[in-house]
């Protein structure tokens, strides 16, 4: 089976999953993108010679969704029992531990999020922001509830800007070729939902933003800064609470249990598991002499201008 076809069957197999238990979803990325938002081009039309624009499909590998996160469990006792297999947990996905991603063996994999990097909005708060202008759209035949045009341009952007890809098509088509009106219907979602530093760092406006304590994980991440000694303290001062500052700082020192059983295909013994801790804290040591050296150099020069 084509991918692009496992990806749709995927789609309407979660929808038809959260009818059934009445679970609210949104479909986003990929296949539910708005078609305003797709990459364009120039083709000869058969039967008129004339050339004429028609929208580029987006291919994905995943199926991606946005549950609300009240009913993330709801959801995944369905899954779970309609022959889906949780390949990893929100706490062993990436550091913003949003998604929780899922596999079947007769079609491609499916990344849930119970909520959205870049948003900062509580995530229930923020789902029901989203729910309440859902649209709808056919996906493998079945009608599939997914964010209006506007939150399709932040999440895109919001996307495309976690990866640090700021001339990524998706920034083009959702940001720089957005209209006056379409821009400033962006900027007043992401006030909405605490998502400013984020776009911010997609329109060329972090600056603005050096006062909060996620300019530094936007900076970093936008710019993909190689150093993983600024990305793990920038991950640390990003969380809300001192509490969450000192889970984050465990969390990206202590090797994750899943992540490594998927990568050697086995439960990782006491032995691997030490081993993969001293060589990250080998790591982490090394990234932390290089960053407090080119600190200390960049004092000195400041001290020679003086």
């Amino acid at each position: 089976m084509p991918a692009h076809v496992g990806v749709l069957l995927a789609h309407a197999c979660l929808q038809v999953l959260a009818d059934d238990q009445g679970v609210d979803l949104l479909h986003i990325k990929g296949p539910a993108v708005d078609e305003s938002l797709l990459d364009r081009r120039t083709v000869q039309d058969p039967e008129t010679h004339q050339d004429v624009e028609v929208s580029v499909p987006r291919h994905s590998v995943d199926a991606d969704v946005l549950v609300r996160p009240s009913q993330v469990d709801r959801l995944f006792k369905a899954l779970s029992q309609h022959g889906w297999r949780m390949a990893y947990d929100f706490a062993d996905g990436s550091a913003f531990e949003h998604a929780s991603t899922w596999q079947h063996r007769a079609l491609e994999h499916v990344d849930v999020h119970r909520q959205f990097p870049g948003i900062g909005l509580d995530p229930e708060k923020a789902f029901d922001a989203l729910w309440a202008e859902r649209h709808h759209t056919t996906l493998a035949g079945h009608l599939c509830p997914v964010p209006d045009v506007t939150a399709q341009r932040l999440i895109l952007i919001l996307h495309a800007v976690r990866g640090g890809h700021l001339q990524d098509p998706d920034i083009l088509n959702a940001w720089t070729r957005a209209t006056g009106e379409q821009r400033g219907a962006v900027e007043a979602l992401a006030q909405k939902l605490d998502a400013r530093v984020a776009l911010a760092a997609a329109s060329g406006r972090l600056e603005e933003h050096r006062d909060s304590r996620e300019y530094d994980l936007w900076k970093v991440l936008s710019t993909r800064d190689p150093s993983l000694s600024r990305l793990w303290f920038a991950r640390v001062k990003a969380q809300p609470t001192a509490a969450g500052s000192i889970r984050m700082g465990v969390k990206l020192v202590v090797p994750n249990r899943n992540r490594m059983a998927q990568r050697l295909g086995h439960r990782p013994t006491s032995g691997e598991m030490a081993r993969q801790y001293l060589l990250q804290a080998k790591t982490a040591a090394g990234e932390l002499g290089r960053l407090v050296r080119s600190s200390a150099r960049r004092r000195s020069r400041r001290g020679g201008q003086q």
